[in-house]
């Protein structure tokens, strides 16, 4: 029995003489046994490198454990049964289910018990407790001493949680925190212990439970090795505080000796490790001066001595960019055959952060790697249809829960009936089970061809394993065993292992062999879940919520382990759970503040005060954050004094997030220590070599971007036809900069090499690329218009907005989704439709709006309203609170329309004639039907909301109003541009329908005209007039648009007028119209008008039938046709691309569009 202690600074080979010792003692005593003990994540490591050294190449009596494989290996030997180990996973669902009940009973941690994560950290002080042998009892008797009321309460809930987990557990578990204490009681019986020679190595500290195990080898084997960092003998055993840099070495070794005194085991002198010829950085003069001095202050410590750049410093603008750099460099270094990929690693303080960048670069550049992180399963397709599937369940098949589970890709792999089918409940406001279930049987306006039958028939395969689940749950006092079984009947009935096993394939086959290693491993690992949660839990009775939140706390634990899929690869991990060996070149990346050292999460229910007092009362739990920190700069010297060649820092300037960034303080220290070290910045760094196809495939596709603009000056023909083959001498030859030659050399490369002439064709055309305004034929036209091309004027309008966008809406009829909910244009036809309820049922009632009283105009709007409503099935409306809000406003605003309308009326001769007028080519109207040639037409369609006439002797004045919700406004230039058409085609069928019912009289257009639908504030001026009020909304409600100029039209219209009328766009003086105040227009002005529309019409039509589907859409001062478009993603419009162009208009005064309408009429 003996202790003896290896100690030496990080690279003074400890471990290789420790592993030489223990194999010449096992090859000198082949009837001994010999136990390595490490780290778990070093096992596999140390196994290679003993048969590597070991002379047979073979550990024989040498058995390389950690602390938990030793246990079983012990509990195998003795014979222990019936010891079921409750992991992580199970501790939290378990801990998930004694803390609900304990809900009541815990003053502090009662309420918190459902926040995300909560569990979590009460698992992790329970294992901190279990580890450092906290009992229920300590903490209650503790708590009186606590002067914090707070900690108290903290203490108290703690004790009742670990009490009530620990009953729950009594006697059918154990949990992995307390398998070494089981080993601890074990060890005295064991023969394989007894007189065995036992070394540690990799430790930096051991917990208490460890300690009591390291006593346990001390008194019943034969000899006991430990290494020990430190990097001198004499000072591991004197005082010093937590600040230095190896007190934590300082307090293993001093304990471990006390331990052998108490046990009287004699401690064998120390083995220390100083002779620099042995060390790691003997060829390195910089490293070793970074082993010898880092992080100890009071000392020289700037290197002076030979430069080897063995440490070298990386600025980067952004962690894409210090990615971009370390793949440059590990490509460089395995070109010119100085290391291997096994040989690099790259570490950093933020792996979830840096780690899809490092795999997204590597992957992309060929690198093979290995990224040293177990991944969360949360994400998982398996753990998604499993919780989507019991969120539909308990919200009884909401709309978001549903697709959740059928967009799994473990339901049903026909994505077109999928979307079919989201389309339908999305447009049919599906909800809750019953509706679910149902048989559908009525379609939705835009749902084209959807077969009914076939979507049903989808819908009962998809959902049937949901409705079956859905049955077992709606059982009473249903157990956890009995939901667990209805879940694993739910992943049986979708064939997921099936699916999961060709998407490994799948992953497999494209060379994602993380992504299918966890496709291989996760049916196994949420099936035990599964199976492990009704042993645990399986008699319980609890509510679906609590059941998925059990679940939760399980599915949080789950990890898939990934083992390296070939030798040779690049190591990527994270300062402390990552083990290295054998490394030449170390990449740091993402030193910056806040990262390096990482600040201490804000997870811990115990604050560092409550550790701090717990500590002087000599209850010793995990470190406090200053502790902590103190910790991680021994790591940190750990990690970078790994590397044997080269260690390559990098920083970044601004983080992913776009915010800036600082470098870490140790950034500072380095550059002090190291004042000449190489320092490169993204910014000025040379990166003219090029190591890889996919960076010159990158530089090349830059470069010819920069050559299509001129930026070059050469000719890519008569540089590379005529230049010499030799890159030097052709670089001498013609005397160009540098960065021009390379590109000549890269497009010369790619031009000769037979496997990448594609890839330079398709570099060449997307650099080139000028888009040409293409049509199709005027076959392809006629198949998908027809000869006879029928539609509304708005059609034609957005035809005249945006070719394209035509093509797309009424060509290939691409459609927005349709959705059940109360959207803007449900609002318009709210108003629409009330209105036009208003004046129908006042002419049926033979109301005259002159004369009606406002009590009987509000009744009457009241009534119409909640008819409107009414027809709406007061389903939509009454769907939620803002659609009820949305109702009312509806109501008040058409209230108030209806009066601005009356009082409209009431100021002129005009009577309403007509409501919601429909018409067509189809009613022999010439103004709706246009000959586009011998055999094609223009059948045109369209409603006006209103039309008023006025019989003045042997004249019938037409005016027509079109209700608008929104803020539209008479625009003649838009109209001469093709947009605004509608009104003008409007009167002209109204013209011709008038003159059919007024034969024999002279028909006069009054005006065509908008009425904005709003209910506007007025100003409040001290006392203001009812009367003085409601002039002022009335004039906020004026109609706009094109009015007769004849004196006798406006009288017409406005009796009342004098100077502004508040009906119409029209200003008097001197009793004639102001033309350059209002908008009017005399009739051979309104007869030019019609025409120019007619030949507008025409024109469009005509080119609709030649094919024209142009990307030119129109922009007009900042208003674009671009920006309400839903096809943005369609059709690729981007104004730096060339060829995309805006089909701009050109302001003109409005005399002046008068005259180029009327001179195109001649």
């Amino acid at each position: 029995m003996a202790l003896q202690l290896i100690l030496g600074g990080s690279g003074a080979g400890k471990t290789t003489y420790l592993h030489d010792e223990v194999i010449r003692l096992s090859m000198e005593h082949p009837q001994e046994q010999y136990f390595l003990i490490v780290p778990e994540q070093f096992t596999m490591q140390t196994q290679k490198d003993i048969v590597t050294r070991h002379p047979n190449h073979g550990t024989m009596n040498i058995d390389i454990v950690s602390f938990a494989r030793l246990a079983y290996r012990i509990f195998e030997e003795l014979a222990v049964e019936n010891l079921s180990v409750l992991d992580d996973m199970g501790k939290s669902m378990v801990l998930r289910k004694v803390a609900a009940a304990q809900k009541r009973q815990m003053v502090l941690f009662g309420g918190q018990l459902n926040k995300p994560g909560f569990v979590g950290q009460l698992k992790s002080m329970l294992s901190e407790f279990y580890q450092y042998g906290i009992t229920p009892e300590n903490l209650r008797e503790m708590a009186p001493s606590a002067k914090s009321p707070l900690l108290q309460q903290k203490l108290n809930d703690l004790a009742l949680v670990e009490q009530s987990f620990q009953e729950y557990i009594e006697g059918h578990y154990i949990t992995t925190e307390q398998v070494l204490d089981v080993l601890c009681r074990l060890i005295p019986e064991s023969k394989l212990i007894r007189n065995s020679v036992i070394a540690l190595d990799g430790y930096t500290g051991f917990t208490p439970v460890q300690y009591r195990l390291a006593e346990l080898f001390l008194v019943y084997a034969k000899q006991v090795f430990v290494t020990v960092t430190a990097d001198e003998a004499a000072g591991v055993y004197g005082r010093m505080g937590m600040q230095n840099l190896f007190y934590m070495s300082r307090q293993m070794a001093v304990r471990l000796s006390e331990i052998a005194e108490k046990n009287q085991i004699k401690k064998l002198p120390d083995i220390v490790l100083n002779d620099q010829k042995n060390r790691r950085f003997a060829q390195h003069p910089e490293l070793a001066w970074l082993e010898q001095n880092l992080f100890r202050y009071g000392t020289k410590n700037t290197y002076n001595g030979e430069q080897t750049e063995s440490i070298s410093f990386f600025q980067a603008s952004n962690p894409s960019g210090e990615i971009s750099h370390i793949v440059r460099e590990i490509q460089r270094l395995v070109q010119e055959g100085r290391v291997r990929y096994r040989e690099i690693a790259v570490i950093t303080g933020d792996l979830p952060g840096y780690g899809k960048e490092i795999t997204h670069q590597f992957t992309q550049n060929q690198i093979p790697h290995f990224l040293d992180d177990k991944k969360n399963v949360l994400d998982n397709c398996l753990v998604e249809l499993i919780r989507a599937s019991l969120e539909a369940v308990r919200q009884d098949f909401s709309y978001e829960s549903v697709m959740r589970f059928l967009r799994t890709g473990l339901v049903s792999q026909d994505r077109t009936m999928m979307d079919r089918l989201e389309n339908y409940i999305l447009a049919m406001g599906i909800r809750g089970g019953k509706r679910f279930r149902a048989t559908w049987e009525q379609t939705y306006r835009g749902a084209g061809d959807l077969n009914i039958t076939e979507l049903n028939a989808f819908k009962e395969r998809a959902l049937a394993p949901l409705f079956a689940m859905q049955e077992t749950f709606r059982q009473e006092h249903l157990t956890i065993a009995g939901m667990t079984d209805a879940v694993l009947a739910l992943l049986t009935d979708c064939r997921t292992e099936e699916k999961l096993g060709s998407y490994q394939e799948y992953f497999a086959r494209i060379g994602e062999h993380r992504l299918a290693k966890e496709y291989g491993q996760v049916y196994g690992l949420v099936t035990e879940l599964l199976k492990r949660l009704s042993d645990l839990l399986g008699e319980e009775c609890v509510s679906r919520k609590e059941y998925l939140e059990i679940l939760d706390a399980g599915f949080a634990e789950l990890k898939v382990g990934v083992i390296p899929a070939v030798a040779d690869r690049v190591v990527v991990g994270d300062i402390t759970r990552t083990r290295l060996a054998h490394i030449k070149v170390l990449f740091f990346a993402g030193v910056n503040d806040g990262i390096v050292p990482a600040r201490k999460e804000k997870g811990s229910l115990l604050s560092d005060r409550d550790r701090e007092f717990l500590g002087e009362h000599h209850m010793e739990l995990a470190p406090t954050a200053k502790e902590e920190s103190f910790q991680q700069r021994f790591y940190l010297y750990l990690m970078m004094t790994k590397p044997s060649k080269q260690l390559v820092l990098s920083w970044c300037r601004t983080g992913a997030d776009g915010k800036s960034r600082r470098p870490s303080f140790l950034i500072g220290e380095l550059r002090a220590m190291f004042p000449n070290a190489l320092l490169a910045d993204q910014e000025t760094q040379d990166d003219s070599e090029i190591y890889s196809v996919v960076e010159a495939k990158r530089k090349l596709s830059a470069e010819l971007g920069r050559y299509r603009d001129g930026q070059l000056g050469v000719s890519v023909e008569a540089d590379i036809s005529g230049g010499n083959s030799d890159t030097s001498a052709s670089k001498t030859q013609i005397g160009l900069d540098a960065g021009v030659a390379q590109f000549l050399e890269l497009y010369r490369w790619f031009a000769s090499s037979n496997d990448y002439q594609e890839t330079l064709r398709h570099l060449t055309d997307a650099a080139f690329f000028v888009y040409e305004k293409q049509g199709i034929s005027h076959a392809v036209a006629n198949a998908l218009y027809g000869e006879i091309l029928s539609g509304s004027v708005t059609r034609l309008e957005q035809y005249a907005a945006c070719a394209y966008g035509h093509f797309l809406k009424y060509g290939l009829e691409l459609l927005e989704r349709k959705r059940y909910e109360l959207a803007s244009s449900d609002i318009g036809t709210l108003f629409h439709e009330s209105i036009d309820l208003c004046f129908r049922q006042a002419k049926e009632k033979q109301y005259d709006w002159h004369t009606m009283t406002d009590e009987t105009r509000d009744a009457l709007v009241e009534e119409c309203v909640a008819a409107v409503a009414e027809s709406y099935g007061n389903t939509i409306l009454g769907s939620s609170a803002r659609n009820r809000y949305l109702a009312q406003r509806v109501g008040q605003i058409t209230k108030r329309t209806i009066w601005a309308l009356q009082q409209q009326i009431k100021k002129g001769d005009f009577v309403p004639a007509g409501f919601e007028i429909s018409f067509s080519a189809a009613d022999n109207l010439s103004a709706m039907k246009i000959a586009l040639s011998e055999k094609e037409a223009l059948h045109l369609r369209g409603r006006i909301d209103r039309m008023d006439v006025c019989e003045d002797g042997g004249r019938v004045y037409v005016k027509i109003i079109d209700y608008k919700s929104g803020s539209t406004s008479f625009d003649l230039l838009a109209l001469y541009y093709g947009l605004q058409l509608q009104l003008v085609v409007y009167m002209d069928a109204v013209s011709e329908m008038a003159q059919n019912h007024y034969p024999g009289k002279e028909i006069v257009p009054a005006g065509i005209l908008y009425y904005n639908i709003a209910d506007p504030l007025a100003e409040k001026k001290g006392d203001p007039d009812p009367d003085q009020i409601d002039a002022e909304i009335l004039k906020k409600l004026r109609m706009n648009g094109l009015v007769n100029s004849e004196l006798e039209a406006v009288r017409h219209l406005d009796r009342t007028i004098e100077k502004e009328s508040d009906v119409i766009p029209v200003v008097l003086k001197d009793g004639e119209v102001q033309a350059g105040r209002s908008s009017v227009a005399n009739r051979e002005r309104f007869a030019r008008l019609s025409q120019f529309v007619h030949r507008k019409l025409k024109e469009a039509g005509q080119e609709i039938l030649d094919g024209e589907i142009g990307v030119e859409p129109y922009k007009n001062g900042q208003r674009t046709a671009c920006d309400y478009c839903p096809y943005h993603a369609v059709c690729g419009f981007d104004r730096k691309t060339s060829g995309y162009e805006f089909s701009r208009w050109k302001n003109r005064k409005t005399e002046e569009i008068w005259e180029e309408i009327c001179k195109e009429q001649q």
